[in-house]
């Protein structure tokens, strides 16, 4: 009797942590992650922390890259909030990042480069 007791338990459980993942796996996130963001940073780095007059050669097609892969409102507030918590770790100049799509001509990513934007507002 009290084996199937703790069957039920463990099965109870394991139900509603499967519920649970399956519904945060269904809230609306960016499909871009941080980590996307950051390797397609990179190649920027030189030029948005101030020590290169120019985006490096390789930068601009990392950013367009990403630029394609911003498809929608989830994707841009993900973005936003990537680089509002790297941009300040690694010590970006705000200028610098506010150039940089337009010299890249990047279209979609549309983030303001502020570290007091509200990323939630973005769309």
């Amino acid at each position: 009797m009290a084996g199937t007791v703790m069957v039920k338990a463990v099965f109870g459980v394991g139900f509603v942590v499967a519920v649970i993942s399956v519904w945060a796996a269904g809230r609306v996130e960016g499909a871009v992650t941080c980590n996307q963001v950051v390797t397609a940073m990179t190649p920027c780095a030189g030029y948005l922390i101030g020590n290169a007059a120019t985006p490096a050669p390789a930068c601009c097609p990392s950013i367009r890259q990403l630029d394609s892969q911003v498809k929608a409102t989830p994707d841009r507030q993900s973005v936003c909030n990537c680089l509002k918590t790297q941009a300040k770790s690694y010590g970006v100049k705000l200028a610098k990042a506010v150039n940089l799509p337009g010299l890249c001509k990047v279209t979609d990513l549309n983030v303001p480069v502020n570290p007091n934007v509200d990323c939630s507002k973005v769309h």
